[in-house]
């Protein structure tokens, strides 16, 4: 990778950073803007062992036959 998209990249990033932290101007979390993960907002097939809506519907109808 280009050294020139390398710091187009950390521009974008740090563009998105002063959005979203608005408070911390230098955009310090430019390299930590994942979404969160926690068991609330995370992936119930994950945390939970829940399927797909489309799995579920796709047993039912396998039930009714």
């Amino acid at each position: 990778m280009s050294r020139a998209r390398r710091r187009a990249d950390l521009a974008r990033m740090k563009k998105k950073a002063r959005r979203v932290y608005p408070h911390d101007a230098q955009a310090k979390n430019a390299d930590h803007l994942c979404t969160c993960s926690c068991l609330v907002c995370g992936n119930p097939r994950r945390h939970w062992g829940e399927i797909r809506p489309s799995e579920r519907r796709a047993l039912e109808a396998g039930r009714e036959e």
